[in-house]
């Protein structure tokens, strides 16, 4: 629980946290347990079940909902702490047919792009890169007119990911897209550790509830991919246009579990087992008391969805960072001591990424 303090950080909770402890990452092997060579959506890594082999970098998605939330500021921002700690910081942005980190991070025009990798113009992804004002970190621009990036296919995202997989990077972030759909949610499964950004208002949590509860449902398809009539019940089962009441996700598991006690219960403990994977981050919080929105929410997830969400932490509002953005310096740069970068740096600390004692790579 936050312990709240008293005088100019009243509004910042203050979370105590262990240590989280990560498992080496496995091959990539298909739901059938062989090894996976050129099949389709299904073998993707799915959130609780690590697939790609990342190595020992630091992956994070930020994701949610809704737009406007401060997702790329986010995320720029966290690039920034983490490269001022001495890591080799990359910056995804994820968020295609609509980028805007080169303009949050400095770059005032980005010559190169994701485009020009998966269309062959840039030979590897490490070319790709662009260097930001800020040693340590660099940036892979979606900035583009191609409107076909915006929806990679299988192969293109395959690309994308082999070429970040090899990145001579320490910590690789992604900045997602809002929404709920599936490109979204995908990408947010890659990453090992993923963070859904809030703030505490019915529509933010309402949207961030549609997120969380489409990626258990991706993950769900997943697990049964090779039981169609069970794909079949689960996609009836969701449907908001069906007639009659629609059964909760937990109502959802208890009818799976009568089918497949045995992968019913794995999910179960893989959804219990997500505090270590899945975080919850509220910003521009103004009161204590807005925090009080993020508990009752993670008691909802987990009551109606059996998911067990954990909050990271919490941002205050920062009446400064809209002029940081007019002025294309993330805040805790141009604002290192302000209670919005106080907040970020113990959210690292709550993550478990420590500082690396190497210089930052430019």
């Amino acid at each position: 629980m936050p312990v709240w303090g008293a005088g100019p950080r009243a509004c910042m909770p203050r979370v105590i946290w262990r240590p989280i402890a990560r498992t080496p990452n496995a091959a990539t092997r298909r739901p059938d347990g062989n090894s996976c060579s050129n099949c389709s959506d299904h073998c993707e890594k799915s959130f609780w079940q690590t697939q790609m082999i990342w190595g020992d970098k630091n992956v994070l998605a930020v994701g949610g909902g809704k737009g406007g939330v401060g997702k790329s500021s986010l995320a720029a921002n966290l690039g920034v702490l983490l490269a001022q700690q001495g890591h080799a910081v990359v910056l995804v942005d994820a968020d295609l047919g609509a980028a805007n980190l080169h303009t949050i991070t400095g770059v005032t025009y980005p010559e190169k792009t994701l485009d020009d990798f998966i269309q062959g113009r840039q030979r590897s992804l490490e070319d790709t890169l662009l260097k930001t004002p800020h040693p340590g970190l660099r940036l892979l621009s979606s900035a583009s007119d191609v409107l076909s990036i915006a929806a990679p296919n299988y192969a293109q995202r395959q690309k994308l990911l082999r070429g970040i997989k090899n990145l001579d990077a320490d910590t690789v972030i992604f900045d997602l897209a809002a929404g709920t759909h599936t490109r979204a949610i995908d990408f947010f499964s890659l990453a090992p550790y993923g963070i859904i950004l809030v703030e505490p208002t019915p529509t933010s949590l309402e949207n961030a509830y549609s997120f969380v509860k489409n990626l258990m449902l991706r993950h769900l398809m997943r697990v049964f991919y090779h039981e169609k009539e069970t794909r079949e019940f689960i996609k009836n089962a969701t449907d908001p246009h069906r007639p009659g009441h629609a059964p909760h996700f937990s109502e959802l598991l208890t009818q799976l579990e009568a089918r497949h006690p045995a992968k019913t219960e794995k999910v179960r403990q893989q959804f219990t087992q997500a505090v270590h994977s899945v975080y919850l981050i509220v910003n521009s919080v103004r009161r204590p008391d807005q925090f009080k929105a993020a508990d009752r929410f993670v008691r909802i997830i987990k009551r109606y969805l059996t998911l067990n969400l954990r909050i990271l932490g919490a941002l205050p509002y920062e009446p400064r960072m809209d002029d940081a953005i007019v002025a294309r310096v993330p805040l805790v740069a141009r604002h290192p001591d302000c209670g919005y970068a106080r907040g970020l740096r113990q959210i690292v600390t709550n993550l478990g990424i420590p500082p690396r004692a190497s210089a930052s790579r430019a």
